[in-house]
């Protein structure tokens, strides 16, 4: 699944293979690389309805399974129809009003990068697992390769009238979303801001800001229409940020389902928070440390990593899906040099392990830990001993074939030229190298050596 966006804040246009099971953003500050970390992560979560197949729903129903024949040009059409609706609500993505967005995006072109018939292909060479809920309602999906249709499966043995007119409604258009972004299940995103959305989450609850948007437009002095009123929604924060206070809204039901990667969430606490993220059952987020597991902390009073990281833990604990698309801004963010590689290492496993990662990073710990784990992927006798002797797990590697970097930064050929360029980097067997980075770091040193020369030789000719 490639994306080409045009025309987005400062960057002039970029590329993205979701395919890819790593993508690194990487360049200065003020460059763009929220804007399209935010512009994949709402493209993916968009939805559309496009209509009902009451003969498919009736005979899943009847026999609980069937087969769907992918119908192409009803799946082109949904991708098509998924960006024109998404580029109508960029206000919600950003947190805008809607003149805003308009003002600002709206030169802004989203295409998918691949024609029609080079989509037909990737579908029918896959073969994927995965579950649709609608409702109450788990439909286990089978693709086999070289098919065309896909097998619909549900187990529960009773249905409501309630859920079969639900399942009436939704299941072609689940169907035709799976594909519409295939290889992706869904997505996840650890915005910077993670670190206040469960200390303040209940300050900050989508539920109450609706509540009093909705105070204020009733007792203003300005008419409003009431039926309007009971549909709008709030745009004052952005829809990563959104999401994730909606989860931690409803972290009482989110703790009640387990996911089949809960024991990888416990590798995280073990390893970098020494501790236990939990939930109460008021829906309070809370850590025990293992150095003094009879004192539990309210979320505020824990240091800044695990309020950095408690979000990926109850994610990987109670909401993740295999082949999902996990989405982290500046991953570094409040971790010192050693926990950052830590960090880099438990990435590798998450993508080893069937997730796709999207990280933007200023960090050269997390480069060079990422260099370290594409040069681990050698079979070479030599780097097979240097990985049991540096005490690296086998699933701690990276394919280069999976791994993307891409580049944002303005030309240096045109100084004058106010948008950004996206390049994608080289990947070789030994890495990759991000210029910026590089630079200052030689920058730097070269300060370091002078300033050191002088301290210890200065004068001695005198």
């Amino acid at each position: 699944m490639k994306i080409h966006i045009k025309e987005l804040g400062a960057v002039k246009e970029g590329s993205i293979d979701l395919s890819k099971k790593l993508n690194v953003f990487c360049g200065p500050n003020g460059t763009g690389k929220t804007y399209m970390a935010y512009m994949v992560y709402g493209l993916l979560k968009s939805q559309i309805h496009i209509g009902s197949d009451e003969v498919l729903a009736k005979e899943l129903i009847e026999k609980r399974k069937t087969n769907y024949i992918i119908n192409f040009d009803a799946l082109n059409s949904y991708r098509k129809n998924i960006i024109d609706n998404f580029k109508d609500n960029f206000d919600s993505l950003f947190g805008i009003g809607e003149d805003l967005a308009k003002q600002y995006f709206e030169k802004t072109e989203i295409l998918f990068n691949e024609t029609n018939e080079e989509f037909k292909n990737q579908i029918i060479n896959c073969e994927f697992q995965a579950t649709i809920s609608i409702r109450k309602i788990e439909i286990e999906v089978n693709k086999a390769k070289s098919t065309d249709f896909l097998v619909l499966e549900i187990q529960e043995k009773t249905i409501s009238n309630k859920d079969i007119d639900t399942l009436n409604f939704f299941l072609l258009s689940s169907i035709l979303s799976l594909l519409a972004i295939h290889p992706i299940s869904s997505t996840y995103i650890l915005p910077v801001e993670r670190n206040s959305i469960y200390t303040f989450s209940k300050e900050l609850s989508i539920s109450k800001q609706e509540a009093v948007d909705h105070f204020h437009a009733m007792t203003g002095k300005n008419k409003i229409d009431r039926f309007d009123l009971l549909f709008k929604k709030t745009t004052r924060y952005p829809l990563p940020i959104k999401d994730g206070l909606m989860i931690a809204d409803d972290l009482a039901e989110t703790k009640k389902t387990t996911s089949d990667f809960f024991d990888f969430a416990l590798e995280i606490e073990s390893e970098l928070l020494h501790g236990k993220v939990q939930i109460t059952s008021e829906g309070e987020i809370q850590f025990k440390s293992d150095k003094a597991p009879k004192r539990v902390l309210p979320i505020h009073m824990t240091a800044s990593i695990i309020k950095s990281l408690s979000s990926l833990v109850v994610y990987l604990k109670h909401i993740a899906q295999k082949n999902d698309l996990i989405i982290i801004d500046e991953p570094e963010i409040n971790l010192h040099p050693d926990n950052q590689i830590i960090l880099t290492r438990l990435f590798a496993r998450l993508i080893n392990k069937g997730f796709r990662l999207l990280i933007s990073t200023h960090s050269d710990y997390v480069v060079r830990e990422l260099n370290n784990l594409i040069m681990l992927s050698s079979d070479k006798p030599e780097i097979v001993s240097l990985k049991t002797e540096f005490g690296y797990g086998k699933d701690e590697f990276l394919n280069k074939e999976d791994v993307a970097v891409h580049y944002f930064n303005y030309p240096l050929k045109q100084r004058s030229n106010k948008q950004v360029t996206v390049e994608l980097l080289k990947v070789d067997e030994s890495g990759f190298e991000i210029p910026s980075v590089d630079v200052t770091i030689e920058e730097q040193n070269k300060i370091a050596e002078e300033l050191f020369y002088s301290l210890k030789y200065g004068g001695e000719d005198e």
